[in-house]
């Protein structure tokens, strides 16, 4: 086999990582996480059921693994050497995007459906916690650089990225428990105001 075949591999590699990671999500948002098998994910993206154990290990791991994808992406964009915008405004437009993403076919409700099955399972949470965790930590490196002081201890980057992040987290509990929650507009609103607070602190 030719290195040039490589590539394309990896490319049906990702492709069929990601159908099953769609499937899972619309079936624990349709049927919730424990009625839902790898079996019935396998089949709603049209594979079979152990080319989903080539790719996950278990309900588990299937379940996060599109947040690992996204704060891998995330990661990569937020400390690219070569990004321009500050970290409020790379953080608005990432959110943004994000959000537009999930709301874009039902206007949000599959998503409502999908964080509330999500936050039920003690397991998945759990992973769930650590991930925000990291996204937490590289805001903080983010905002130290903004700020011109260090990241270490509870300093002002590390307030301002604790509230980018749980305001994200508050206004998405809200979209889950309300019907007609304008989810971009409220995330924003509130990413503004935390800048409103601690954007002085900008270096210029």
């Amino acid at each position: 086999m030719s290195t040039s075949q490589f590539p394309l591999r990896e490319k049906r590699k990702a492709a069929t990582r990601g159908s099953l990671i769609r499937s899972a999500q619309t079936l624990f948002a349709a049927q919730g996480y424990d009625a839902t098998t790898l079996e019935e994910i396998a089949e709603h993206a049209g594979l079979h059921v152990q080319t989903l154990y080539r790719h996950f290990a278990n309900k588990q791991e299937l379940a996060t693994a599109g947040d690992e994808d996204s704060l891998e992406l995330f990661r990569q964009a937020i400390t690219n050497p070569q990004r321009e915008t500050d970290t409020f405004t790379f953080w608005r437009e990432w959110v943004r995007a994000a959000t537009q993403r999930v709301t874009q076919e039902d206007g949000g409700q599959g998503y409502r459906a999908f964080l509330l099955q999500r936050w039920t399972q003690p397991l998945v949470s759990s992973q769930l916690i650590r991930i925000a965790q990291q996204y937490e930590d590289l805001l903080t490196e983010s905002l130290a650089k903004d700020f011109g002081v260090p990241s270490a201890g509870i300093g002002p980057p590390r307030l301002a990225a604790t509230a980018l992040w749980g305001i994200n987290a508050y206004v998405q509990r809200l979209h889950a428990s309300q019907e007609d929650f304008d989810l971009i507009t409220q995330i924003i609103d509130a990413i503004d105001l935390v800048e409103t607070q601690f954007g002085h602190l900008i270096r210029k």
